[in-house]
Formats: C-alpha cells, sequence, structure tokens
C-alpha cells in the first residue's frame, strides 16, 4: 500500500501525477529540533533524513497547523500522495491514526502511521490491518468487520469482480480463526493467521504485509536485532529487479517524491559497473560488490570510485538503498557491501527455519514463499562462502583499520568532492597510522638514487651518468647489482641475498657488540611477514598460547586468532611509564597454565606501539631470565629502534641475551625489523629482516622451508633493507645530504614527541606518559559517565565514540585506545605526531577547543 515504496499492490495504488512530483520536489524540507527526531528515529522505522522529508510534507499539507494536525481531507491527501487511494481503507487508516480521536492527525501519530505503512514489520503490519477494520475500536473483529476487511484485501488479487463464492470462503475463514467459536476475533488470533498465511488472499496482499524482503530493510524478526541491527535495518531500502541488457537507474524517488543517489547490493544474478575516470567495465557478483553513485564507497577496506553507470547482465535483483541512509548504515557497522549483505542473509535464514516449520503444516502460501526465499539464499553457486572458508580467518579482526579510519575516509572524499563547507577543517589530519611518507615525510634522497639505478641499471652505462648521479651512489648501486646478477627482477635465495644478509649482520654487531650469523638471518616483506612466520611455527595446537603486551600492535591478536592460538595478555604499568610487570606476567603464566593451556611464546614490543615506552636494560634482563625460566620463546618486535627522543637508550633484547653469558647461548629469541619506521619510513617498499638466536637446526630448517614455499622477500625491500644498515660514509659525495636529511627528519619527531606530550598533559582529564620512542603517544582520557553511556546507547565503546566526535568537530584521526587492548575502565586514543610541524600545531589547538567542548556537553 505504498506507492512507489510497494510497487507490487493494485486496487490501492495510484502514482502521483508529473505535476505533483514536481511540486513536491520543489519544497525544501523543514528542519524539525533534534530532540523531535531523536525521539522519532528510535519510536518509528525511519531515519533522520526521511523524517526531515515527512515533516517539510506535514507542514504543506496541513493549510492550518494551528488546529493541532491534519484534518480528514488532509490526511486522505497525504496518503494519496504516497499512492494510497482506496477510500475505505483510508477511512479506517485516519481513525486508527486519530488516537486521542480529536478529529486531527498530529504529526507524531501521522509517522507512527507512515511508519507502519511503508517500513513496518509482519507483526505492526498485521495490528494496523486489525485496528483499520475495527469499526467500533473495541479490540475485536466481528464477522461483519472481517467480512469488510476480507473484501478490501481480496480486491488485491483481482482486477475485476471478486468471485461469487468470496462470502462463503470468508466464512470458512473467520470460523477458523476464531478459536472456540466467540463470535469475533481478537488481535493475537488476527496476527497469528497473517503470520501463518492461514487465510487465502493470494501472494499480492502477503507480498504486501508478510514477506521479509518485501521492499524494505525490516521483517517480522526485528524484534530480535540488537539497536545497532536494527538502526541498521531499518535503513535498508527496498528489493528491486533490474531485466537483462537494462541499465540500472542511478536515483530513485523517496518518499516525496525528491530524486535520491542510490547504494546497491547484488543479491541475484550478474551486473557490470563503470566507475569514474576509467572506461573498463567492472563485473560485480552477489554479494561481494557494492556500488554507489556520486560517493565513494569503502568496501572491507578497500577504495571503490564513484560509479558512473551500471548495467545489468543477465535478470538481476538487488537491494536498492538510499545513499545518505547507506552511508550511515555503513559506517555503523563498519563493514561494509558484504558485510550488510552477510548479516541480512543470516537473518533470512534463521527465519527461515521458522517459516519452513509452518509451511510443513500444510499452509499452502508459506510453502510457495518458503520455496521462494530458499532460491534467494541459495542463489549463488560458488563453491566458497563465509559458512564454509577458514572460520578463523572470518573472525579475524584488525582495529587499526576500522570504523573511526573509515569515516575519515568518507569525510575527507566529501572534502574533495566539495561537499565539505560546514566542516570546520579543509582536511583530514590522519595520526592513525605509523606511515610517514603518506602525511608528507620526504625519501631520503641516497636511498631512492641507489635503488633507481640498481633496478634500472642500464643507466649506470648512459654517457654523463657521472653528472646526474654522485660517484658513491654510483658506486653503492654497481656493488648492490654484483651481488644480484639476475637483477631485481628475478628470485633471490629464500633467506635473501647473501651480500645483503652479511651486511645485515655487521650492521648488528656493531650495534651490540656480539656476532651475528648471516645463516640466522631471513630477509622478510617488512616485519609483519617474519611474525606471521614465527607465530605459524610456534602456534601447533588451539591450546598453545602466545602472551602479547596490553596495550599490543593488533598483528598479534589478529594473527594469533587466524591460526587457531590462544592469545593472553599481559598489562604493561601505564602509572609506571609503560614499563614491565613480572608480578603480572608471572600471574598470567600461572592463570594461562591452570585453564589447561600451553604458554609457547612471549611478545615485548620495544620501543612501544603503541605506548611509546622504551624499556631499561634491567627490565629486559628480567624478561629473559623469566623466559628462561619459563621455557618460553622471546619474540622481539624492534621495529622503532631508531626513534628514541629522550636519555633513555634502546638496547636490544639480543645485546642483553649475550651479556648474560654463556648459559644462555641456547635461548630462543627471535628479533624483528624494518625499512618502515625509523628514520627510514619506506612503508611501501616491504623490507624487513628477523634474526634467530638459538634454535634447534631442525627447527630452523623448517623455518626456512615455509620461507622457500614464498620462494622470497620482494627484491626492492632487499635492496632498502641494504640501505638501512649501511648509508653512506663520511667523506662520501653523498652524506652531507644524507645526514641533513637524516638528522632533519629525527630532529623533527623529537620535537613533535615533545609538543604532543606537553600538549595533551596541559589538557584536564587528559595524562599521557613520556613519549620515549616510537611514533605515537596513548594518552588516558578520563571520559564522564554520561559520555560513557551516550556512547553505549549508540554501540560504540567510549574511546570510539570520543575518537568519532574528536574527527568530526576537528578533522583529527585517532585510533581508540579499545582496538589495542587496554585495562578495564580505562579509555585511551593512539595518535602519531608524523604530520608536519605546522598542521600538528593547529590540530592541537584544535584539540583543545574540542575535549573542553566534550567534557562541558557531558559534564556529570
Amino acid at each position: 500500500r505504498g506507492g512507489e515504496i510497494r510497487p507490487t499492490i493494485e486496487g490501492r495504488l495510484r502514482k502521483a501525477t508529473r505535476e505533483q512530483r514536481k511540486m513536491a520536489a520543489a519544497q525544501v524540507a523543514s528542519p524539525m529540533s533534534k530532540d523531535i527526531i531523536s525521539r522519532m528515529i528510535h519510536q518509528t522505522n525511519f531515519g533522520r533524513a526521511e523524517l526531515e522529508a515527512l515533516y517539510a510534507t506535514y507542514k504543506r499539507k496541513a493549510h492550518d497547523l494551528s488546529t493541532g494536525g491534519l484534518s480528514r481531507a488532509e490526511f486522505e491527501d497525504l496518503l494519496v500522495s504516497h499512492g494510497l487511494s482506496d477510500p475505505e481503507f483510508i477511512e479506517g487508516a485516519f481513525a486508527a491514526s486519530d488516537k486521542n480521536t480529536n478529529g486531527v492527525v498530529d504529526f507524531k501519530e501521522l509517522v507512527t502511521t507512515l511508519s507502519v505503512l511503508l517500513k513496518g514489520t509482519t507483526q505492526e503490519m498485521a495490528q494496523f490491518e486489525f485496528t483499520v477494520w475495527d469499526q467500533d475500536k473495541d479490540g475485536k473483529l466481528t464477522k461483519d468487520e472481517f467480512m469488510h476487511f476480507w473484501r478490501n484485501a481480496k480486491t488485491l488479487s483481482f482486477d475485476s469482480e471478486l468471485p461469487g463464492d468470496v462470502v462463503e470462503e470468508a466464512e470458512k475463514a473467520f470460523a477458523a480463526v476464531d478459536k472456540g467459536s466467540k463470535g469475533y476475533i481478537l488481535p493475537q488470533e488476527f496476527r497469528r493467521a497473517i503470520e501463518n498465511r492461514e487465510f487465502k488472499l493470494g501472494d499480492p496482499f502477503y507480498d504486501f504485509i508478510h514477506d521479509p524482503f518485501n521492499h524494505k530493510g525490516s521483517n517480522g524478526m526485528i524484534a530480535g536485532f540488537t539497536p545497532d541491527e536494527r538502526a541498521l535495518f531499518h535503513l535498508m531500502g527496498e528489493i528491486v529487479k533490474c531485466p537483462k541488457d537494462r541499465s540500472i537507474p542511478h536515483t530513485f524517488q523517496d518518499l516525496v517524491y525528491n530524486q535520491v543517489d542510490c547504494f546497491y547490493l547484488l543479491i541475484d544474478g550478474r551486473a557490470e559497473v563503470r566507475y569514474e575516470g576509467s572506461e573498463t567495465p567492472h563485473e560485480v557478483e552477489p554479494g561481494m560488490d557494492g556500488f554507489l553513485f556520486d560517493e565513494t564507497v569503502f568496501i572491507s577496506g578497500l577504495q571503490a570510485p564513484p560509479t558512473k553507470s551500471a548495467r545489468a547482465i543477465t535478470d538481476c535483483t538487488l537491494v536498492r538503498i538510499a545513499s545518505p541512509d547507506f552511508m550511515q548504515a555503513y559506517l555503523q557497522d563498519a563493514g561494509g557491501a558484504v558485510s550488510l549483505f552477510q548479516r541480512l542473509k543470516h537473518r533470512m535464514q534463521q527465519s527461515l527455519e521458522h517459516e519452513e516449520t509452518i509451511a510443513k503444516k500444510g499452509h499452502e502460501g508459506m510453502a510457495n514463499f518458503v520455496d521462494s526465499k530458499r532460491r534467494m539464499l541459495s542463489g549463488t553457486d560458488k563453491v566458497l562462502t563465509t559458512s564454509n572458508i577458514n572460520r578463523s580467518l572470518v573472525e579475524m579482526q584488525y582495529a587499526v583499520r576500522g570504523l573511526v579510519p573509515i569515516t575519515a575516509e568518507r569525510i575527507q572524499q566529501e572534502i574533495n568532492q566539495g561537499k565539505g563547507a560546514s566542516k570546520p577543517f579543509d582536511e583530514v589530519l590522519y595520526c592513525n597510522i605509523g606511515n610517514p611518507h603518506s602525511v608528507g615525510q620526504k625519501p631520503i634522497t641516497f636511498y631512492r638514487e641507489v635503488l633507481a639505478l640498481v633496478d634500472c641499471p642500464t643507466l649506470m652505462d648512459k654517457p654523463g651518468i657521472e653528472a646526474v648521479f654522485p660517484p658513491d651512489v654510483i658506486a653503492r648501486a654497481k656493488e648492490i647489482k654484483k651481488a644480484i646478477p639476475s637483477g631485481t627482477g628475478a628470485y633471490s635465495h629464500s633467506q635473501g641475498i647473501a651480500a645483503i644478509r652479511a651486511n645485515v649482520a655487521k650492521f648488528i654487531e656493531k650495534r651490540d657488540g656480539h656476532t651475528c650469523n648471516p645463516g640466522d638471518l631471513f630477509l622478510t616483506n617488512g616485519a609483519s611477514t617474519g611474525i606471521q612466520m614465527m607465530l605459524s611455527t610456534l602456534i601447533a595446537e588451539p591450546t598453545d598460547a602466545v602472551l602479547v603486551p596490553i596495550p599490543q600492535y593488533p598483528i598479534y591478536s589478529a594473527l594469533i586468532r587466524l591460526l587457531n592460538g590462544k592469545q593472553v595478555g599481559y598489562q604493561m604499568d601505564e602509572s609506571n611509564g609503560w614499563s614491565l610487570d613480572m608480578a603480572e606476567l608471572r600471574a598470567q603464566l600461572a592463570s594461562t597454565r591452570a585453564a589447561g593451556n600451553t604458554p609457547k611464546a612471549l611478545v615485548i614490543i620495544n620501543p612501544g606501539n603503541p605506548v611509546g615506552n622504551c624499556l631499561s636494560y634491567d627490565n629486559i634482563a628480567e624478561l629473559v631470565r623469566l623466559c628462561r625460566e619459563e621455557r618460553i620463546v622471546l619474540l622481539a618486535d624492534e621495529v622503532y629502534q631508531e626513534n628514541i627522543y629522550m636519555e633513555r637508550p634502546f638496547v636490544s633484547v639480543k645485546k642483553v641475551v649475550r651479556d648474560l653469558g654463556a648459559e644462555y647461548k641456547g635461548f630462543e629469541l627471535v628479533s624483528f625489523h624494518s625499512t618502515s619506521k625509523g628514520i627510514i619510513g619506506e612503508c611501501g617498499r616491504r623490507g624487513g629482516y628477523m634474526e634467530l638466536c638459538g634454535f634447534d637446526a631442525e627447527v630452523q630448517a623448517q623455518i626456512y622451508k615455509m620461507a622457500s614455499s614464498g620462494l622470497c622477500s620482494n627484491l626492492d625491500g632487499q635492496v632498502m633493507v641494504d640501505l638501512m644498515v649501511k648509508g653512506p660514509a663520511e667523506g662520501d659525495a653523498s652524506y652531507p645530504l644524507f645526514q641533513e636529511e637524516t638528522k632533519g627528519i629525527f630532529e623533527a619527531l623529537k620535537r613533535k614527541s615533545r609538543m604532543l606530550y606537553k600538549a595533551l598533559n596541559e589538557i584536564d582529564g587528559i595524562t599521557c606518559q613520556p613519549l620515549q620512542g616510537a611514533m605515537y603517544a596513548f594518552p588516558s582520557i578520563m571520559l564522564p559517565a554520561k559520555a560513557v553511556e551516550a556512547a553505549k546507547k549508540l554501540g560504540h565503546a567510549p574511546d570510539t565514540f570520543y575518537a568519532l566526535s574528536l574527527l568530526e568537530q576537528t578533522g583529527i584521526c585517532a585510533v581508540p585506545g579499545s582496538g589495542f587492548g587496554q585495562k578495564e575502565g580505562t579509555h585511551h586514543i593512539r595518535l602519531t605526531f608524523l604530520p608536519s610541524e605546522d598542521k600538528l600545531t593547529a590540530a592541537l589547538d584544535r584539540f583543545r577547543a574540542h575535549h573542553a567542548s566534550f567534557m562541558d556537553k557531558y559534564k556529570d
């Protein structure tokens, strides 16, 4: 009965004229108060944009609002504009809407009615239908009232006169539903009959009132949804079909006939999409891609550009959603098209089991519906689905690229498209990830020049090359080229190029004062690949446990879950500069064993990510002794070893182990380093290494076998490792510029770390431990109880709620501390200090203003 919203209904529906549509589209929505909007969003099935549009319509239709609402004629005019034209139904709908029987329908009553008619659940629709035909409003349907309902509903299935036996059929239906032969039907009996399709009223009626996929995102199972799920699915639009070879329209008309851009999710068939800036069509398949006109959409962390056009390759069934509603739903769920599809499909599967039970009792209408629904659910012929792939992969989480960064990308896209005029900033400042070059850090000239010649060695044979590149750059490129005779386009040894590993060994020996065997080194694609290799080796059973610092960098929790191991967190001591607490470590080891799990390894991140600490020599020595005593492999993540800003120096775990003497010679340690951090910051090169110490030869052979299965790490990354551990020497032509660039980057990082530390600690309610190393601050934020409660109502962690507010008001993108793990009852965010000093200074001013405003708004 919803006109354009429910196009399958015949009889009661008529399309608005073109003039009506133009007139409606020309009106500007009048804003309602925030209290009214918030209240109505919670009480109805409408989203914010729809409510504002409805309010504009309400004000247009009510010629004299001093009467308190819409008159009977105005109410009919409004319903007719939505395609509801049956006089008998409108009469009953007016009576059902006028709750206080004052002869007018106010805005709340109107929205309550339209919420049911246009987006209601099965139960809501059935209850409203009952109220419409209960003409004396006594809570009972007499036989006469039931006959009015029956004849009216039957008209939806017939274009001409009703069949002659309709009265006899209606009397049989009344008798079947009237339990106990009372002479009337109760609301619960009526609703149950509608739900079970006991009335033989034809598919058009049930398509309108019953089908969970009936041109709306909610269904009879909506009561079982969480608040977030309920909000998300109320925003879902409708199911539409597009014939083969037809264009998929980029707009549709909303409730008041405004043209709205829309998001599509393919659920059956095949379609192709052409994106802005590309003439190559991209084929989409059910559940795997969504496409959004006029906007950029992020799906599983990947950016798809705005859609230019779309076409159905075969007959297609799609979910169509208004783009503003999709973006709200998408950001609430932090998932994207695949997540929306899978959740909706899961809910349909759950309701299908109940509906199949009803169908088996002989309800023909339900049986037909179940068959149709089952075909939709099994419409894909894919071998792999999320129900039969590795469960650990499905459950794996990686918090760094979560809700806040996704929202930040959306805001930046709006700014780029000229839609960010209302924002109090002109760009998003990405302080969420340690990606130096992405926020303006310049590459080191010496590194790039050598890499250019190594990648294109024919340049060294060009006449006049000496005038372009310094002589030490050419000499170094020739040295590396000699070590890689086949060039950077060929595979290398699976552990990495021997000459580069030899240079890494010399770097480690110089750093630690102890020998290093190049045969114990593996060059890897960043530190991440080495970490994955070692965790894959260590975790053999679901009871194998890895102890991880809390807060931690989420790669560890993600990989441990993927490998089906057990993560055990040990709390770092925030009150003592994020130091190791040996009593806490021993307690966690004891509880791990008591739970039947086997501690196999312990992770240490030094300098710390996300906390920015630097462990003392004595603290590391205590840890090494404990691991030896408990027979645990120690994994030392030391990728920030060049990022030290205070008096305490970086000390490698290997140095401590070797300093402890011969009895620790067989101690099992793996150290990781990377070209992504430090001063070099070449994240995209994916260069790194790991060193194995004290491992059994046969175990090390198995690790080599694993490395061999990946053939080798990328050659540019290996070359970057070589350059990281062996820069230009003093006296070389490149040395002065190299020193200028590296010292400049380091000193800027040092200044920014102090600036951020000082600024954060000057803000009431925020405390930050000294930033001794790495690239991050992890301040603690004392959030008021009202803010915590507000976050809970929205389904967010409190620090996520704060970070989203910070982003929306200042453009600063931070990562909520809950993504890294934190002590219960505490709230943090992680901020990098990588952006330029002028941008960071301006951002901190906005940060202070935002915090004061936020605390004032939610003060207890």
